[in-house]
């Protein structure tokens, strides 16, 4: 591991015993999953089956899966073992399925914020549609390729937030995020705007957003209150403030239950890394 990566998990410890912390997790799950889980390149490679050569992409071929994922060559191997990590191994923090919030069969899904688009593969078979939100042109034609063919996967190259409009994309590739004045020109929609205009429900919605999670559920809203959908979003960016986000989900559906999972000490405070909400 590198000197980042260690540092990273030694600041665990800072984040489990940070008075400021409010939330409960485990001292020994904070050891086993956190400071002493196994790097991401010794778990990642346990769920790629092949690689082969596509030009300017790696064909990635994952165990369980069919279709490819196309990777595009400049983003190297250590963020594909992260991404597959994050995405498939259960025991992380960052997976986004638990059985309260599980994509089932037949079940239209958002991938808000789909990057490279795994997690939008990974239950591709099992939900009826999924829409892959994701704004970074780094990732337009890879996930052309990836889900082009597929009769049950839409992708729109847009930003979500809390209202519709232009916005600018910062940052690189995986770790993009949305700005309001810097960056590459962007369009921004909404949950409830696309929704509206597809005519469909809404019965999961995955959000990865780099401290954008938040405004994208502001900009749900009219789904949340009549879909009440499945909802597992990171709340581990700076920014992020997962009670904030409970609040929001309760006052407009009551019946909402939630879960929050791990620990990250992202910026110099504790937070948890996954918020799971459920009706």
């Amino acid at each position: 591991m590198s000197s980042g990566q260690i540092r990273n998990r030694t600041n665990l410890l800072k984040g489990y015993f940070a008075a400021e912390k409010d939330f409960s997790i485990a001292f020994g799950e904070t050891l086993t999953r956190g400071v002493f889980k196994p790097p991401c390149t010794a778990i990642g490679p346990r769920y790629i089956s092949r690689i082969e050569a596509a030009g300017e992409y790696q064909q990635i071929y994952f165990r369980g899966m069919e279709r490819p994922l196309f990777w595009p060559r400049q983003l190297g191997i250590f963020d594909l073992y992260k991404a597959a990590t994050d995405c498939l191994h259960e025991a992380d923090w960052h997976h986004y399925e638990v059985p309260e919030t599980t994509v089932r069969r037949g079940d239209v899904v958002l991938d808000c914020g789909a990057a490279e688009g795994l997690f939008a593969l990974s239950v591709l078979e099992r939900a009826s549609q999924v829409a892959i939100f994701e704004p970074s042109p780094d990732f337009a034609g890879s996930l052309q390729r990836t889900f082009g063919e597929a009769r049950n996967a839409i992708v729109v190259p847009a930003a979500l937030g809390a209202a519709e409009g232009k916005a600018f994309l910062s940052g690189i590739s995986l770790y993009g995020f949305v700005s309001r004045d810097d960056g590459v020109p962007i369009s921004m929609t909404t949950v409830d705007a696309w929704a509206e205009r597809s005519n469909t429900r809404v019965d999961f919605i995955k959000g990865d957003l780099e401290s954008y999670e938040f405004e994208v559920l502001q900009g749900a809203r009219r789904i949340i209150q009549r879909d009440g959908p499945k909802i597992a979003f990171t709340v581990y960016h700076p920014g992020n403030n997962w009670k904030e986000m409970v609040a929001f989900l309760q006052g407009l559906v009551p019946e909402y239950k939630f879960r929050i999972k791990g620990l990250s000490y992202n910026a110099g405070r504790p937070r948890p890394v996954m918020l799971h909400a459920w009706t």
